[in-house]
């Protein structure tokens, strides 16, 4: 695992697991945009299993992030959807970095 993804990982470990949580769901985002385009063919699960977290847990964060447009729905025929540019623009905003 690279240095980038260690301190994604580090840096949401240090914030309160809440689905309502927008700083989270932001986290929450740019974790599963990796694993999407790392070709997951279960990115939910897969992101469940990087936190340790319920499955279920991460389908609702997954959900809300989509809801509130931090991710895009995903294309038809795809796993997963990517993140948007609303949560590019929050993240830099927050001062981290799109790699």
């Amino acid at each position: 695992m690279n240095e980038k993804i260690d301190f994604a990982l580090e840096r949401i470990k240090t914030l309160s697991a809440d689905p309502d949580d927008q700083a989270y769901l932001l986290e929450i985002a740019w974790l599963y945009n990796r694993i999407v385009l790392a070709g997951s063919a279960e990115p939910v699960i897969d992101l469940a299993f990087e936190l340790v977290m319920p499955v279920e847990f991460i389908g609702l964060c997954v959900s809300t992030a989509m809801e509130v447009g931090f991710l895009r729905l995903p294309a038809k025929g795809s796993t997963g959807g990517l993140i948007s540019q609303k949560a590019l623009r929050a993240l830099r905003l927050k001062g981290k970095q799109w790699v």
